[in-house]
């Protein structure tokens, strides 16, 4: 219910997801003037800090703005945004395959575009040479994106998270396997830290 809208959620298709959650999230959905939506407790951290970063160091919430984490159900939340034209920015890695995230968020992007609805992501695909435990190590997520922005600054890093690596790959390596500590530090530093586009875009006012 918002605006004089009336929507049910046994309507829409994921209505049985719904019915399984708790109902907060819909809630804070539904109440708040604009929701972000993100996938992790470290996405939540850094998008917060990045609106701090540039709007006065207020956090969103003061400005009725609900950063959600909602796991992989970005979807399914959407569904309510439509129903009750609610505006939404999602903030998603682009996982190094834009093509499978642009065909995911078809309905919402590009010609399908909705003027209540904004999908955040780095149109950009990196590559690189580091391996971890054998496997290519992904340079299309979160932390790997930050770096990126600040110039792959091992120094900066180093003074936020109290690490003393000498290499990037060492660096990169510690922040895959520390998300959420090295999220934390992020936003707990006063050190002026740069963030990717996609991020800012999300956070913009319009």
């Amino acid at each position: 219910l918002d605006n004089h809208r009336i929507a049910r959620i046994t309507k829409l298709p994921s209505a049985e997801f719904f019915k399984k959650v708790s109902g907060y999230d819909t809630l804070r959905l539904i109440l708040c003037k604009k929701a972000i939506l993100v996938e992790g407790d470290s996405d939540e951290l850094v998008v917060q800090k990045a609106y701090r970063s540039q709007n006065n160091n207020r956090l969103p919430i003061e400005d009725q703005v609900d950063v959600i984490s909602v796991g992989t159900s970005f979807l399914r939340f959407l569904e309510l945004a439509v129903a009750l034209n609610l505006k939404v920015a999602v903030v998603t890695d682009n996982d190094g395959d834009v093509s499978a995230l642009e065909e995911k968020y078809a309905a919402y992007i590009k010609s399908n575009k909705k003027e209540n609805i904004t999908i955040c992501y780095d149109e950009s695909i990196d590559t690189g040479d580091l391996a971890i435990g054998g496997k290519p190590y992904n340079y299309n997520t979160l932390e790997p994106k930050i770096l990126k922005a600040n110039g792959n600054n091992v120094s900066l890093f180093n003074s936020i998270l109290g690490t003393n690596y000498t290499t990037l790959e060492d660096l990169q390596k510690y922040m895959k396997h520390h998300k959420t500590e090295v999220a934390l530090a992020i936003f707990n530093s006063d050190k002026n830290v740069a963030f990717p586009a996609y991020i800012l875009e999300a956070i913009r006012n319009e």
